[in-house]
């Protein structure tokens, strides 16, 4: 799936949290392979979640990113928005849609990796905006794009049963995973929840089990091209 030095890697993500929860172990091995990667934080912002009770402010977000960022080795990093937090079902498709447009036409990625829709409606704008955005083009040369998941996308996971999957091992990096999620400190639940470290360890175990790997991480297939 990937190799040395020869691809430029995308990775779009609705919050910042998400990069690593979906793709933590591909963004350390690729950029540990001296792959191009560029990751995409469409919005952070002050937000109070339902298991703390201080609001939680978007400038402690993009500190957060940049540490796990930094700890994964990832130098290329942006965010869209620092006000829309569980607002992008208010912003208008067209816009976020050009949003992406921009930045696939400056990087020029030979994969690109966008979240599964989820219940949330942040994820969902994204992800619809993502698949306008990646409409096949002769002019570009993306040989792969594929859905990343995400731990509170389980109840619905038989939706995308039809789409091939895709595993990349991560067995020699899931420990640098968990701890980039815990760069994210204001974002992370007690053990149990889906969106704990020890949560996000067993996921890459049960994933690991599916293909025998100790740790994976599961992709599913929109798009693979020879190139």
């Amino acid at each position: 799936m990937l190799s040395v030095g020869k691809e430029r890697i995308l990775i779009i993500a609705p919050h910042a949290d998400d990069e690593v929860l979906g793709c933590g172990g591909l963004i350390e091995k690729a950029c540990r392979l001296k792959n191009k990667v560029k990751v995409v934080v469409v919005t952070v912002g002050d937000i109070q979640h339902k298991h703390q009770k201080n609001i939680i402010t978007g400038e402690v977000r993009k500190k957060e990113l940049a540490e796990a960022m930094h700890y994964l080795g990832c130098d290329d990093f942006e965010i869209i928005y620092d006000d829309k937090d569980s607002l992008l079902d208010a912003v208008p498709k067209k816009e976020l849609v050009g949003q992406f447009d921009k930045i696939i036409d400056q990087f020029n990625p030979t994969m690109v990796f966008i979240p599964l829709p989820s219940y949330h409606q942040d994820h969902e704008a994204v992800n619809k905006a993502c698949i306008s955005s990646l409409r096949p083009n002769k002019d570009k040369k993306i040989k792969l794009i594929a859905l990343y998941e995400y731990p509170l996308i389980d109840w619905q996971l038989f939706k995308f049963w039809h789409i091939g999957g895709l595993y990349l091992d991560i067995s020699d990096t899931v420990h640098k995973k968990v701890e980039a999620l815990k760069k994210h400190q204001s974002q992370i639940r007690p053990s149990g929840h889906l969106i704990s470290p020890e949560s996000v360890l067993k996921w890459a175990e049960h994933r690991g089990m599916e293909a025998g790997y100790t740790y994976a991480e599961k992709y599913y297939i929109i798009r693979l091209a020879d190139f």
